[in-house]
């Protein structure tokens, strides 16, 4: 949000004395408590002493010490002039633009490209000023990529040559309504889930991501209203309540459950997940995150521990069965006596569409006592964790929904929350709050009884029970912060809707580059390449800046793959070893950036890179005469097809079809495709490799080409 105290128009600067700005500047930093570096008024007078030589005769608007969220230093200026964004970076004193400050100036204009609500039409011109520093000659080179030029390095001498030449070359037809509309534009940054997790921990609070006033509904949105009306409401009337918040992959959906969580610590509010590779992210990141930062890390007064933001959902089953569950073989159940219902009112489950059903349930291993692996056992996920919640004198349960991710058997979907209330008498008091969105094919899921999303929502319309609020649907991608129309891209993508697609791809490639390519070791590279092009411009992949981090992505049926040199194994082979895969840096081998293990859906569901390559095997094959997809299973020593003569394989397709969704919404700046050429042919023209027949890879190869994607 801009300090309108340090926002003026040029006029207005021009009429200032240097005692009366130097006050101004004083007072932003008492207000904002923050501390004044000892150089810090020969910096204001310098660039007081430039600019109002440069700026006379020029109308716009000033604005000293641009604050952006979550960044400790603030911009010295940004001059906003003819449609034109100046960022200006001043070095006092300097002889020589250093790399360093040549990064922060240009991550700064990316900030402000990326992250503001209206700089997306706009150039923004960095501009780094070493006072004292030898320029012969300015450099200008422009970005049709982005609209940012990269930065100019300049001194106190030349610094108006750079602006008035670059007034000159572009030429702009509008009025300066521009400069009061950019003002009042917001921050929306879009940190990544690990950045967020870190944030909650340091400051008790994610709700800085966002700043101003939107009239678009946003996450923020979704919060206040679960938070101020859902709750505060169930709370009141003593009752129970259901809440789904949905949304497109990286609309932000884990975020709302984070920051509910926190602001309801009182409420013994707790967020759980299924996901337990994104669990064990998290943690480790918190927990490496307050060791590196122990001695110099601000603690907040109420602190919240690492394993109060985020709990693993089997253990809190544990707890039900441990502690509350009283259940008899057979199938009859009641609450232990004297048991200890905690404080817990409100409690948050991610990914909620993963829960499991009654089938999976009841599997060895599942609920921790042989016993109630049997038939009878009454409850799936949702039905054992919402008569848990039951128990209490009231409680609201947030289920956060992503359309299209449920990546495997057992997964009961959205249907099955709803299911549990409507066929419990015990929980005809409870109340369902979802947007008017919640519908869709990637939401719908029959339950066993074959009822479906629709039927649900007449029913429980009908008996008044009902609330829809648009609010609690997130539309806008925050995970690219380069365009939020990639995952409507891979929605049309996996649809084959050849031509919205194409249409789509248009709209965004400029700014969000995905590669074809049929080689690995070309895909490697250029990952590589363009992870060095987003450093060089100081690209911002978080709120804390860490390495930018590149990855191999492949589906767990991706099976023939091995001879590439990326293998699938089992879930529990890695998944001790996932946090060090998205944490480690780039020297470790077992970093993500190292491209040497690929991970599958189930690893990094939930999870982000800024870049990603993704192997595109077999078992997803393009058929151009149905304009729809083949599924292959492998077993044994071929493919076999996945059809739909039972409900079983219509399934299994429609979990291998979200695989691939989720893969291809993970990376945030960019991806490569990787679609192998299969096997070569012998002397005899014969396929060395039959498992590896081209014909397997070719036409989905043509297919995505067909959209428009980049050929490399």
């Amino acid at each position: 949000m801009t300090n309108f105290n340090t926002s003026f128009s040029i006029e207005e600067f021009l009429s200032m004395s240097p005692e009366y700005f130097q006050g101004i500047l004083m007072n932003r930093h008492k207000q904002n408590h923050s501390e004044l570096a000892s150089n810090q008024t020969i910096a204001w007078e310098k660039e007081y002493n430039d600019l109002q030589s440069i700026l006379k005769g020029k109308n716009g608007r000033i604005i000293f010490e641009y604050s952006i969220p979550s960044l400790p230093k603030a911009i010295d200026v940004v001059i906003l002039l003819e449609g034109k964004i100046f960022v200006v970076e001043y070095k006092v004193n300097a002889t020589t633009h250093e790399v360093q400050a040549k990064q922060q100036t240009n991550g700064y204009a990316l900030r402000l490209k990326y992250f503001h609500s209206r700089s997306n039409d706009n150039w923004i011109i960095p501009i780094l000023v070493a006072t004292d520093a030898t320029c012969d000659k300015l450099e200008y080179i422009p970005s049709e990529e982005d609209m940012v030029y990269k930065t100019i390095m300049c001194n106190s001498c030349n610094l108006q040559e750079a602006i008035d030449h670059i007034l000159d070359i572009i030429p702009y037809d509008g009025t300066n309504d521009w400069e009061k509309s950019w003002e009042n534009g917001i921050f929306k940054a879009s940190p990544t889930i690990i950045d967020a997790a870190r944030n909650v921990w340091r400051q008790n609070n994610v709700k800085g991501f966002t700043i101003g006033e939107s009239s678009e509904k946003t996450r923020l949105q979704a919060e206040d209203y679960i938070v101020e009306t859902v709750v505060e409401q169930t709370r009141n009337q003593s009752s129970k309540s259901i809440c789904f918040v949905t949304g497109v992959p990286g609309a932000g959906k884990t975020l709302v459950g984070l920051n509910i969580s926190v602001r309801l610590q009182e409420l013994g509010a707790s967020m759980l997940s299924g996901n337990g590779p994104l669990v064990k992210v998290l943690t480790t990141s918190l927990k490496r995150d307050l060791q590196k930062n122990k001695k110099n890390l601000v603690r907040p007064k109420n602190e919240i521990s690492v394993e109060t933001i985020i709990r693993d959902a089997y253990g809190y089953k544990k707890e039900i069965f441990e502690k509350r569950l009283d259940y008899t073989k057979g199938g009859s159940y009641k609450l232990r006596e004297n048991a200890d219902l905690g404080s817990q009112h409100v409690i948050i489950f991610d990914e909620a569409q993963r829960a499991w059903n009654k089938e999976k349930m009841i599997r060895p291993g599942q609920t921790g006592k042989k016993y109630w692996q049997e038939e009878s056992f009454p409850f799936s996920e949702p039905g054992l964790l919402l008569w848990d919640m039951n128990q209490r004198d009231w409680g609201v349960f947030v289920c956060l929904v992503g359309g299209g991710q449920e990546i495997n058997t057992g997964e009961a979907g959205i249907c099955e929350w709803l299911s549990a209330i409507k066929n419990n008498k015990d929980f005809d008091d409870w109340h369902i709050y979802m947007s008017d969105e919640l519908c869709g094919e990637e939401y719908d899921s029959k339950t066993d009884d074959g009822e479906t999303l629709d039927n649900y929502r007449d029913y429980f319309k009908k008996q008044g029970r009902l609330t829809l609020d648009s609010s609690l649907h997130l539309k806008a991608c925050q995970r690219s912060n380069r365009s939020d129309k990639v995952a409507t891209f891979v929605q049309e993508l996996l649809n084959c809707n050849i031509e919205n697609a194409k249409e789509l791809y248009k709209q965004f490639k400029d700014k969000y580059q995905i590669y074809l390519t049929r080689d690995i070791e070309i895909a490697k590279k250029k990952l590589r390449t363009r992870k060095e092009q987003l450093v060089d411009r100081g690209y911002i992949n978080g709120i804390d800046d860490e390495e930018i981090r590149i990855g191999m992505l492949m589906s767990s049926k991706a099976a023939r793959l091995r001879p590439l040199g990326y293998e699938i194994k089992k879930v529990t082979e890695y998944l001790d070893k996932v946090p060090n895969w998205f944490l480690d840096p780039s020297d470790h081998i077992s970093s993500s950036n190292f491209l040497e293990i690929a991970l599958n859906e189930f690893f990094v569901q939930g999870l982000e890179l800024d870049l990603a390559a993704i192997m595109w095997d077999a078992d997803f094959r393009y058929n151009k005469d149905k304009n729809d997809w083949n599924y292959y299973d492998f077993n044994g020593n071929k493919w076999n097809p996945v059809d739909q003569t039972t409900n079983t394989q219509e399934i299994k397709r429609f979990y291998m079809k979200n695989a691939y969704r989720v893969l291809l919404t993970r990376a945030r700046a960019g991806m490569v495709i990787v679609v192998p050429k299969g096997s070569h042919y012998n002397e005899n023209s014969c396929i060395l490799d039959s498992t590896r027949n081209p014909n397997f890879y070719d036409e989905t190869y043509e297919y995505l080409k067909l959209l428009g994607l980049t050929v490399i």
